[in-house]
């Protein structure tokens, strides 16, 4: 009952977005499918949500919309683990856009995560279902397969599935982008530097200096001597090994294609750990709240990285992923902060969660739905004294209606020459979900949270605000920083310096959470 009142907020908001005509806005759908696609191989799939819930809220192309919803529900079963979600979603596709291509995708879909349950009979029932409707379809070999698989596991005896008392962990190793598409790189070591072939083991240098290795379609110079190996791995004699001028520990793995070369830093989880939570979180803060920081990045990091065995790296060094600064980040109390909490992570009902973060809540957190249209039951707004009155808490932009514009133009979105602004609904936390936007072409709404990271995040640094209409533009006067879901950074800081422990902190912005050490497989 749970789910499927959870997917019927999410058909209740989406209608209600088609009852209001968005047809005022004109979006770029390629750029938009590229937009969500980015977020989603970044590892953020909650605003990978949003960006697909954008396209099926304002594409005038129905079949454009059909796969946007299509993305939403492969979303939520592939990267989510919410299989009752992304069915209800599917079903959704099929009895709204029965002739679009994604409805094909959509029973098919359904049929697959209905055996991974298995729940064989549903997934036998889809798949047939499948061949009756679309007996020319892509898909059609492979289904054959499936419901053949679906009919035979019918017929025997059912294992009864049992969920893990806590995360099972297979490989700790953390894959970091630090560096794509670039011309050259310049490695060395605080010791003695080793590169070898990834593959063959075949050491193809040695030494004390830095050396410059550029590459091109999976060919390799080191200082401009070919070198006949596909990928190489950079491990240093001693700690650390660096790119440019930043060192890290673990390996450098480098590989070549024709836009030039990457370079992912191969690092075990809690190493990985020293160089983030300095970085998140300053190092002078209270001890409880850089705990509650490392758990939090753990789980993140882990989550991500369960999602990305098919890609060649977990997360990204940047704020795309969480803030990883090497080597030279480290500080002795984050260390510390980290080692206190060796493989502690948060989880719910036995499965690591989605640990976002944020800077300061302004005094509510917010539920993940109100942001991204994505629910979660763990990502709940709470109340939040801790992050009232928080230093540099309150803040204040004024948005010209002209710089709007192109703001919106700019990332793909044309709702004409702005002429008023409006905040139109308030969640529970006070934040604006919906802006009203008058323009030449008349009236159009938009998501608070996707306007403002269209108009810049760094500018509108939250979406708790009031709005006072000027005479060019709209003064913005907001509280908070960020998206306002999951653990506050001040708030936990505040409750530390009250005496609440990392798992006070922790128990406060995820609901009805545990916190647990992971196994290792």
């Amino acid at each position: 009952m749970k789910k499927y009142l959870q997917f019927s907020c999410f058909i209740g908001v989406y209608l209600a977005v088609l009852a209001y005509g968005a047809d005022h806005i004109a979006l770029d759908d390629e750029k938009a499918f590229q937009k969500a696609a980015d977020l989603l191989n970044q590892g953020m799939y909650l605003e990978a949500i949003g960006a697909y819930r954008e396209i099926a809220d304002y594409s005038e192309n129905k079949n454009m919309k059909a796969r946007a919803l299509l993305f939403i529900g492969t979303t939520y079963s592939l990267y989510l683990n919410y299989s009752d979600d992304a069915i209800g979603i599917f079903n959704y596709v099929l009895e709204t856009y029965p002739d679009c291509q994604a409805a094909s995708d959509a029973l098919f879909n359904r049929g697959m995560v209905h055996y991974e349950k298995k729940d064989f009979k549903a997934a036998y029932n889809a798949f047939t279902k499948y061949l009756d409707l679309y007996p020319n379809g892509m898909r059609r070999q492979s289904v054959d397969v499936w419901a053949e698989s679906a009919l035979e596991q019918m017929g025997a005896p059912e294992l009864q599935k049992q969920m893990p008392e806590r995360p099972v962990i297979k490989d700790a190793m953390i894959r970091v982008l630090l560096l794509k598409d670039s011309e050259s790189a310049t490695l060395g070591a605080d010791s003695r530097i080793k590169i070898a072939g990834l593959v063959s083991g075949k050491t193809v240098y040695e030494g004390t200096r830095p050396v410059m290795i550029t590459g091109n379609n999976k060919t390799f110079a080191i200082n401009r001597i070919p070198v006949s190996e596909p990928s190489l791995t950079i491990v240093s004699e001693g700690v650390a090994v660096s790119l440019g001028n930043v060192r890290y520990r673990g390996e450098l793995v480098i590989s070549a294609d024709e836009k030039g070369i990457t370079v992912v830093n191969h690092v075990p989880l809690e190493e990985y750990l020293y160089g983030v939570v300095p970085r998140e979180m300053p190092d002078a803060w209270e001890i409880q709240a850089l705990m509650a920081q490392a758990i939090a990045a753990r789980t993140y990091v882990l989550y991500i990285k369960e999602k990305t065995a098919d890609k060649p790296f977990d997360v990204e060094a940047t704020t795309s992923s969480q803030v990883y600064g090497g080597y030279d980040a480290e500080r002795k109390k984050t260390n510390l902060a980290v080692n206190a909490t060796r493989g502690q992570v948060v989880s719910y009902q036995g499965q690591l969660i989605v640990a976002y973060f944020h800077s300061n809540s302004g005094g509510h957190t917010e539920d993940a739905s109100n942001v991204w249209g994505a629910e979660l039951p763990y990502l709940k707004g709470v109340p939040d004294e801790f992050s009232k009155n928080a230093p540099d808490g309150s803040w204040e932009c004024f948005l010209p209606y002209e710089d709007v514009e192109k703001s919106l133009i700019q990332s793909g979105l044309n709702v004409g020459a702005i002429k008023k602004m409006n905040p139109e609904k308030k969640s529970q936390s006070g934040r604006t979900t919906e802006l009203t936007l008058a323009s030449d072409k008349g009236t159009s709404k938009i998501t608070g949270n996707n306007f403002r990271i269209r108009v810049g995040a760094e500018k509108l640094k939250s979406t708790l605000f009031d709005a006072e209409p000027k005479r060019n533009g709209v003064l913005f006067k907001g509280k908070g920083y960020g998206h306002g879901v999951g653990l506050s950074q001040c708030g936990a800081q505040k409750m530390a310096r009250s005496g609440y422990t990392c798992m006070d902190i922790l128990k406060h912005y995820y609901k009805n959470v545990s916190i647990v050490s992971i196994e290792n497989d």
